[in-house]
């Protein structure tokens, strides 16, 4: 056997969409709007990756990524801490890839405002998280161009976003507009909705 990367699909199940089918290219999952992601994540941080460490999972069945990211802005009720430590599944160890449709893609050295869930914690006790709503969770930080503000764009790519129809059905929609806000604006609607400022 030559040593070309082999690489798997997996189709994350998001939630129980009940008559959805995932398109060929990605994951289907409900779409969350800016404030519905605030609100729900148990951590959102402004952050810069430092460090993406494939590995197999506990039980040698799938490989994952390590994502550690140094935290520049915690909008949080409570710090936990100068860094971050998302592990989702996905990455590269050797000949095999596992490419999962939907996850957040990171890439060393971007600075990221990250909507994060508890999952549990890592034989050295670190915590770990994941991104809320897949790829919905990650803004990329922008440079404006010609100086003035930063921006935050989403780039949910790999997912087939669903939205209730006017009886409630959700329907899945593949081409979706992605959110991007100042950033300065983003911070300020985070803190508004998770009440830590009176609107």
């Amino acid at each position: 056997m030559n040593t070309a990367r082999r690489t798997l699909a997996l189709v994350v199940a998001a939630g129980a969409l009940v008559g959805l089918e995932a398109p060929a290219r990605g994951a289907v999952v409900v779409a969350m709007d800016f404030d519905q992601l605030a609100a729900e994540a148990h951590r959102v941080v402004l952050g810069e990756v430092v460090d993406l460490s494939p590995r197999w999972s506990a039980d040698k069945t799938i490989i994952e990524t390590v994502v550690e990211v140094r935290v520049e802005t915690e909008l949080s009720a409570a710090s936990a801490g100068p860094l971050v430590r998302i592990v989702q599944p996905g990455g590269v160890l050797g000949d095999v890839g596992l490419a999962v449709p939907g996850m957040p893609e990171f890439r060393q050295g971007e600075r990221a405002l990250l909507f994060l869930r508890v999952t549990g914690t890592d034989p050295d006790g670190t915590t770990t998280h994941s991104v809320v709503g897949l790829a919905q969770g990650k803004f990329t930080v922008l440079p404006r161009l010609g100086g003035g503000f930063d921006a935050v764009q989403q780039y949910p790519d790999g997912l087939a976003l669903a939205f209730p129809d006017a009886n409630g059905t959700l329907c899945a929609v593949d081409r979706v507009r992605p959110i991007a806000l100042d950033l300065e604006e983003a911070l300020d609607r985070i803190r508004c909705v998770r009440g830590e400022v009176t609107p």
